[in-house]
């Protein structure tokens, strides 16, 4: 071998090593750094998991009450509209009617007598104070009689000639408030608590939770005291948030949220799940390894770092297997979509990867029409999103079925190292059962609980109507003689024919048309898109033949009704100008001897 040849194997002699080690080197501190990256990501999305989810169960436990509050207002209207002195005797088989209606309360209704015997106006006689002084309220934590569960009572006074005679009650156990949401899938067990603000436990889901502190509980799990003093600043900032810190049992998650009264809130909190890998003991194998891998060679760290790499997509792939919570990463530089893989089995995808998300003129059918053009501009202004700034929306998907359902997607921003947006990573958890649920409630606090029809909101329902159809005719319907009906045959048989009036209405009336019962014997319904005089003659005059023909099982007296229309715009564009002048078309018809029609030109 030549001398140069020689020079030259000498120095690939000595610098095979070096590269060697210096490859080992870097791949070693790339794939920490990798596992660093992805440890810090996977407990944002649970530790924002857990927010959302207390999230939830605080605004359904401030919705429950606040629909309290709403059933029992709508029953007070109810009972003020019937012209005698509320009495138990006809008041409480009213209150029962309203207390079918949700099996979350307890409704009743306590007269004079009742109110003084009342547990709760024993056990806080300032909360009997300002119910007899005529004022709505929601109660402090009450404790039941004979070992049951604590409860919240919802009060609201009912007068008569200007003095309380009698309260509407709402009784909500405090573990049905605790129950009004679903427990995050990433853990296996959440414990959950109302609190305070200043922290204190008012009642716990948690064994010898009841008056001690969270800073407390937070001890007993091995939380050192700057965590303790960094948890306090948080809880006392924020009405809604969330901390976790480090013990030697385990990373342990808290987030809280506002229920709206008395300064309470939900609190949840669990340890580090089952899919999460110990950091601790990760982190020595990984570096013992590394340490094995140098001196055994490139093939022995490579095949460690496939190893790692292996297990750090087992992690993603056990979390993607969460049914109700998809995965989503959107990168901006190739304007393409892609889900976890089991959005596969949820969603009407044929593939994980969309393409061309934002480019006009193309919507991917998974998206809902109503929706694609707010995840458009979302995406596209992705660039204008903070580090730390997490976002929120709603927005329908369609699923394998072919039926749309309402997702909550959580989403932020990840960055170059030059600061620049690359990609959008979120989550997306179905919520279609929440929004039913909500729909339920709201379509419940607006109908009457005798008829089925709409009650006075029906009158917010009529003047939405207005503005965006001005032509149509309002008919108000008056019950001839309803007075004497109860006098004779009893309520009962008056509940009857008010029921069977209500039905002929509806038979009477289209669909899409606007029918509701305003007060005892009196109902409205509002004919939209037309306020032809002929018209309307020809509806009045077959709904007087359709109620004459009402037959109701041992009532044999004549059934009729008094009708006053007035029509839109002539009359007025509001339901409150069209009332006054149907009211005095009404009145026409009862001074001219009652069953007629007459309109107000």
């Amino acid at each position: 071998m030549s001398e140069r040849g020689k020079k030259t194997m000498t120095r690939l002699a000595v610098a095979s090593p070096v590269c060697g080690a210096a490859l080992l080197i870097f791949m070693l501190g790339a794939l920490i750094l990798r596992y660093w990256t992805v440890e810090t990501e996977l407990d944002r999305m649970l530790t924002e998991s857990l927010t959302v989810h207390t999230a939830e169960a605080s605004e359904g436990a401030g919705y429950l009450i606040h629909y309290a509050e709403t059933v029992l207002n709508n029953a007070h209207l109810l009972i003020r509209e019937y012209p005698r002195r509320p009495e138990n005797g006809w008041v409480r088989p009213l209150v029962n009617g309203f207390d079918l209606v949700d099996d979350r309360m307890d409704l009743s209704y306590l007269d004079e007598d009742g109110i003084s015997s009342a547990l709760w106006a024993k056990k806080d006689p300032e909360l009997l104070r300002r119910v007899l002084a005529g004022e709505s309220v929601v109660s402090q934590l009450l404790p039941a009689s004979m070992g049951g569960e604590d409860y919240v009572a919802v009060l609201h006074p009912v007068d008569w000639d200007g003095a309380v005679v009698g309260v509407l009650a709402a009784k909500m156990n405090v573990g049905t408030l605790l129950r009004q949401g679903t427990n995050s899938s990433f853990f296996h067990s959440v414990d959950s608590v109302i609190a305070g603000e200043d922290g204190s436990v008012v009642f716990g889901g948690v064994s010898s939770s009841k008056g001690a502190n969270l800073v407390d509980m937070c001890v007993k799990n091995g939380i050192t005291a700057q965590e303790t003093a960094a948890l306090t600043a948080a809880y006392q900032k924020a009405e809604t948030g969330s901390y976790y810190y480090d013990t030697p049992e385990g990373r342990f998650y808290v987030a809280w949220g506002q229920v709206g009264y008395h300064g309470w809130r939900v609190v949840q909190f669990s340890q580090t799940p089952s899919v999460q890998i110990e950091r601790s003991s990760k982190l020595q194998t990984m570096i013992l390894l590394g340490s094995l891998v140098v001196c055994a060679g490139l093939a022995a760290l490579a095949w460690r770092l496939r190893n790692g790499l292996a297990a750090e997509k087992l992690r993603y792939n056990a979390l993607a297997q969460f049914k109700d919570t998809l995965l989503f990463e959107y990168d901006c530089a190739s304007d393409s979509l892609e889900f976890t893989t089991n959005a596969l089995d949820t969603l009407a995808l044929e593939g994980t990867c969309l393409e061309q998300v934002t480019a006009e003129g193309h919507i991917h059918s998974v998206f809902h029409l109503d929706d694609a053009e707010n995840i458009r501009h979302v995406l596209r202004s992705a660039s204008s999103l903070l580090p730390e700034q997490i976002e929120h929306d709603r927005i329908r998907l369609k699923k394998r079925d072919g039926e749309y359902s309402w997702y909550r997607s959580q989403y932020k921003a990840m960055f170059s190292s030059d600061g620049r947006v690359t990609r959008v990573i979120g989550t997306l958890t179905d919520i279609n059962a929440q929004i039913d649920r909500e729909q339920e409630l709201r379509q419940q606090a607006q109908q009457d609980a005798l008829t089925g029809l709409y009650n006075r909101a029906g009158v917010k329902l009529i003047n939405a109507r207005l503005e965006q159809m001005p032509r149509g005719v309002l008919f108000m319907l008056d019950l001839d003689d309803f007075k004497a009906v109860n006098d004779n045959y009893g309520h009962a048989t008056g509940d009857k024919l008010l029921c069977a009036v209500a039905r002929t209405l509806e038979e009477t009336f289209r669909s899409d048309d606007i029918v509701a019962r305003v007060g005892g014997d009196e109902f409205v319904a509002f004919l939209a898109g037309s306020d032809n005089e002929h018209v309307a003659r020809q509806k009045a005059q077959e709904l007087l033949d359709r109620v004459k023909n009402i037959q109701i099982e041992g009532f044999t007296s004549h059934v009729s009704v008094s009708i006053g229309a007035a029509c839109a715009p002539a009359n007025g564009r509001t339901y409150e100008a069209l009332s006054v002048v149907a009211d005095e078309a009404l009145y026409i018809v009862k001074n001219a001897g009652k069953g007629g029609f007459a309109l107000r030109r």
